[in-house]
C-alpha cells in the first residue's frame, strides 16, 4: 500500500473490530502522524547508519575506538562451501586495520541470540584465513554490534545494565585472553532516561534509537551536531515518494513483529500465571497433608486404633501404617 493509500484508508476507515485491525489501524496513525521515521526498522537503521558521518560517531561511541573511517562491505558472508551456511548482516564495515564491524538490529526476542552472536564473530573470523597459504594466525579484530529491543540479560545485577559487553576471558584471572572478537549488546528496553537526564553521548545514541519514532521536535536538552544530523536524517519529510513507499513497508512488517512480540509475552505470562496457580494448590494441598500426618503421629502415640485414625485424618491406611512403622520402638 502506497503512503497516500495509507492515508486515504485511514480515512475511510470508521471502526476497528479486530485485534489485527487495531494494530494496523495503530500503525497507519504513527506513520501519517509521526515526524520523523523509525531507527527500529530495516529502512530506519539504514538509513541512517548508512550515513558514514553517523556510523562513525556512533561507533566510537559505544566500541570505545577511535575510528576515523569505515568501507562498507557486502553484508552476506558466503562459506567456503556452496553448502555451508551463510550469514546475512544488517551492516558490515571494516575500519583501521582491516578491523571489522557487524551491526546488527533485532526487535523479537531469540532465544539463541547469543549464540548467534558468536557465529557471526567466528564466521567473520574464519573469513581471515588464506586459502592454500602460510599464514600465522595473527587475526584482525572482530565487533559485533547488536541493537536489540528486547532483553538478553535478565539477572538481577544486570538489570540496569543496557550495554554488556563480552569477550574471550581467562577464568582463573579474569583478564582478557584476546581482543580480536568482541561481542556489544545494546539492551534498548533496559534505558530508561527522558531527555533531561542524558549524560554522555552514548545515552544520547540510546535515547534517540528508543525514542526517535515518538518525537515531535529536537529535544532542547539535545545540542550536539551529529545528533542534529541524526534528526535531520530522520526527517519523514525528507523522503522521497518512493522511499516513502519502502518505509511504510518496513515500519508494518515492524510492527507485525512486535504484535507477534507481545502476543507471546502475553501468552508466557499467562502461562506463568497458571502455572503459579497449580503450584499454589498442590503447595495448600501439601500443607494439609503434612498437618493430617502430624495429627496421626499424636493419635498413634496415645495407641488409637488405626481405622479412627484414618476417619479423622482422611490419610490411606498405607500413609498411616507407613507413619506407625517411623515410631520409635518403646
Amino acid at each position: 500500500m502506497h503512503f497516500e493509500s495509507f492515508k486515504l484508508y485511514r480515512m475511510a476507515k470508521k471502526t476497528v473490530k479486530t485485534k489485527g485491525e487495531e494494530t494496523e489501524m495503530n500503525m497507519i496513525d504513527s506513520l501519517v502522524d509521526s515526524v520523523y521515521i523509525d531507527p527500529l526498522t530495516d529502512f530506519g537503521f539504514k538509513r541512517l547508519f548508512y550515513n558514514k558521518e553517523l556510523l562513525i560517531s556512533f561507533l566510537n561511541d559505544i566500541i570505545g575506538t577511535g575510528i576515523k573511517d569505515v568501507k562498507y562491505q557486502p553484508t552476506e558472508g558466503l562459506g567456503w562451501m556452496p553448502e555451508e551456511r551463510t550469514a546475512v548482516f544488517d551492516l558490515l564495515c571494516t575500519i583501521e586495520n582491516d578491523e571489522f564491524v557487524v551491526v546488527e538490529m533485532q526487535l523479537g526476542h531469540q532465544k539463541y541470540f547469543c549464540d548467534r552472536a558468536i557465529f557471526y564473530s567466528a564466521h567473520m573470523i574464519r573469513k581471515q584465513a588464506p586459502r592454500r597459504k602460510y599464514w600465522n594466525y595473527n587475526l584482525k579484530a572482530v565487533y559485533i554490534v547488536s541493537i536489540l529491543n528486547f532483553v538478553v540479560f535478565k539477572e538481577k545485577k544486570a538489570k540496569d545494565i543496557v550495554i554488556e559487553r563480552a569477550c574471550y576471558h581467562r577464568e582463573m584471572y579474569n583478564v582478557r585472553l584476546s581482543d580480536k572478537s568482541q561481542m556489544i549488546f545494546i539492551e534498548l528496553p533496559k534505558f530508561k532516561k527522558t531527555a533531561s537526564e542524558l549524560q554522555s553521548n552514548t545515552d544520547t545514541w540510546l535515547y534517540l534509537l528508543k525514542n526517535t519514532f515518538g518525537l515531535k521536535a529536537c529535544p532542547q536538552e539535545i545540542t550536539g551536531e551529529i545528533f542534529k544530523l541524526f534528526l535531520e536524517i530522520a526527517e519523514k519529510n525528507q523522503l522521497t515518494p518512493d522511499e516513502m513507499d519502502r518505509y511504510a513497508v518496513s515500519l508494518e512488517r515492524s510492527y507485525q513483529m512486535r504484535e507477534i512480540v507481545n502476543f507471546a509475552k502475553e501468552e508466557a505470562r499467562a502461562e506463568a500465571r497458571a502455572e503459579a496457580r497449580a503450584e499454589a494448590i498442590i503447595e495448600k494441598e501439601e500443607a494439609i497433608i503434612e498437618n493430617s500426618k502430624q495429627v496421626a503421629i499424636k493419635l498413634l502415640m496415645r495407641n488409637e486404633p488405626i481405622e479412627a485414625i484414618m476417619y479423622l485424618t482422611d490419610l490411606s491406611r498405607e500413609q498411616v501404617n507407613k507413619l506407625l512403622s517411623q515410631l520409635p520402638k518403646s
